[in-house]
């Protein structure tokens, strides 16, 4: 006997939609202050109000998931894979945050903008998909390629951060720079790290709900 389906609630879909926009748009802030040198304040007021529509998002899931009867898929899915997207845009505001409150400036090694289109293009696939979730069981083997190459870039990420921090130490001579660096560079390898729970959790759904 094949497995099917719940029917589903598309308002979940468009939720996780609307987290996956989410992370693209912290990335994109991100990487455009890295890369056109621009006010970091004024980026970290951008990624603030992403964040915080983020947040909103989650707590709508939250509601909602309470209150329907019929899911698309189980509901501890469902949370998981919510709380680990807001959790990406969560930190992608906490490493514009710490650049802002460290008052470092911009980044004068290249391993840092390296790590933000590293994760710029990981959030690009994590869009893609979550645009696939509608369709997970004739799109299945999309969705886990995706989550292969979300995957890959959280192993470059992580090969960027050890480059990078070993750049950092045999380049820079004071030591309070070191720590506030060090601190950013492990925050921009942490966000990385989510971004590959996201991927385990939408390759586990798309191989249950085949």
């Amino acid at each position: 006997m094949s497995f099917r389906l719940k029917p589903r609630d598309d308002r979940f879909f468009k939720y996780f939609n609307d987290l996956a926009d989410a992370i693209c748009e912290a990335s994109l802030i991100l990487k455009s202050f890295v890369e056109n040198r621009s006010d970091p304040t004024t980026n970290l007021d951008k990624i603030n109000e992403v964040e915080e529509r983020g947040d909103l998002i989650l707590s709508e899931v939250m509601k909602r998931i309470n209150n329907s009867f019929i899911t698309p898929f189980d509901r501890e899915d469902i949370l998981l894979l919510s709380r680990e997207l807001n959790n990406v845009v969560d930190h992608i505001q906490g490493t514009m945050e710490k650049i802002v409150i460290y008052k470092v400036g911009q980044p004068k090694e290249g391993y840092v903008l390296k790590l933000v289109q590293v994760l710029e293009e990981a959030s690009q696939e994590i869009k893609n998909a979550i645009e696939k979730l509608p369709d997970v069981r004739s799109k299945s083997n999309e969705i886990i390629a995706a989550c292969e190459k979300i995957r890959s870039f959280e192993h470059e990420g992580d090969y960027l951060y050890r480059a990078g921090i070993a750049l950092l130490f045999e380049n820079t001579q004071n030591v309070i720079d070191i720590i506030k660096w060090k601190e950013i560079y492990e925050h921009l390898e942490t966000t990385l790290d989510y971004c590959e729970n996201v991927s385990n959790i939408l390759k586990g759904v798309a191989i249950k709900y085949v």
